[in-house]
């Protein structure tokens, strides 16, 4: 896609009322992934899919191409690429469960799991009046302590890591980085940047299966927080809803539930 074009999604990405870091980090090439229009010359509608799985519609006029980009969403899964698919809120009204094929996630059968399910995801604005007192300090206890992420940690081993959102540790860095705890060289968790577009930055967690459910992710978490408010930009969360985990963790942080939005998870193990 040309650059004249991905200005043009770039722009149109500024009327999405939602969440649309995973997208711009695409379209702006701080991320691989593919980037989609139904029109070169006049497009109406835009498909992003980032490394992560996480994707986006959004367009002037995506009515009139529901057919056309459902028909890409579903050629893509048959052909075994899976992705978490986002609307643009203006378009949500239209009929994506029966576009898509998808089942809400509580009428699932998890013995037959169909191709596509639909969840529930949240974005989440920070209360400053209570973020001062709900980000407080590190768990400094068992000899943990707090550094900034290197290029060491680019490597970390999880599923919510740095190497998963940002394509080498330079660009990683330059982009925010992130907090580690860590204990006698040992990482136990680490909050980082996983996108960042004009003012706002979203946050990803990741801690060491070994030690799970001391605190570590939130602590991690509530330095990062303060380091981001720190350099004057926003801090963003967003998960699914059946994310409890998640969930919990951004409302004892200080974050607060704004919006919720249909979420395919389409699935290109099924047939």
């Amino acid at each position: 896609m040309s650059d004249d074009l991905r200005t043009v999604a770039r722009r149109a990405l500024d009327d999405v009322a939602t969440n649309v870091g995973f997208a711009r980090a695409v379209v702006d090439g701080t991320a691989a992934g593919e980037l989609w229009c139904d029109e070169v010359r006049d497009p109406r509608a835009f498909h992003v899919v980032h490394p992560y799985g996480m994707s986006l519609v959004w367009g002037a006029d995506v009515a009139s191409v529901v057919d056309e980009v459902a028909a890409r969403v579903l050629e893509r899964r048959a052909s075994g690429f899976t992705e978490w698919l986002q609307i643009d809120p203006r378009w949500d009204a239209l009929d994506w469960d029966g576009a898509l094929g998808a089942v809400p996630l509580d009428a699932t059968d998890p013995a037959s799991p169909p191709a596509t399910t639909r969840h529930t995801r949240v974005n989440f604005t920070l209360d400053a009046v209570t973020v001062a007192t709900r980000s407080d300090g590190v768990p400094l206890n068992d000899g943990w302590v707090a550094r900034p992420a290197t290029e060491a940690d680019f490597g970390v081993e999880g599923a919510v890591v740095p190497s998963a959102f940002w394509p080498n540790a330079r660009t990683f860095l330059a982009h925010g980085g992130g907090v580690v705890l860590e204990r006698a060289g040992e990482v136990g968790a680490i909050a980082f940047v996983s996108y960042r577009w004009d003012e706002q930055v979203e946050i990803g967690i990741e801690t060491h299966p070994d030690h799970r459910r001391r605190g570590l992710a939130r602590g991690a978490a509530a330095t990062m927080i303060r380091t981001v408010l720190a350099s004057g930009a926003t801090p963003v969360w967003s998960c699914r809803e059946d994310n409890t985990g998640s969930m919990r963790l951004a409302q004892s942080l200080g974050f607060v539930p704004v919006s919720w939005a249909p979420y395919f998870h389409l699935d290109g193990r099924v047939p």
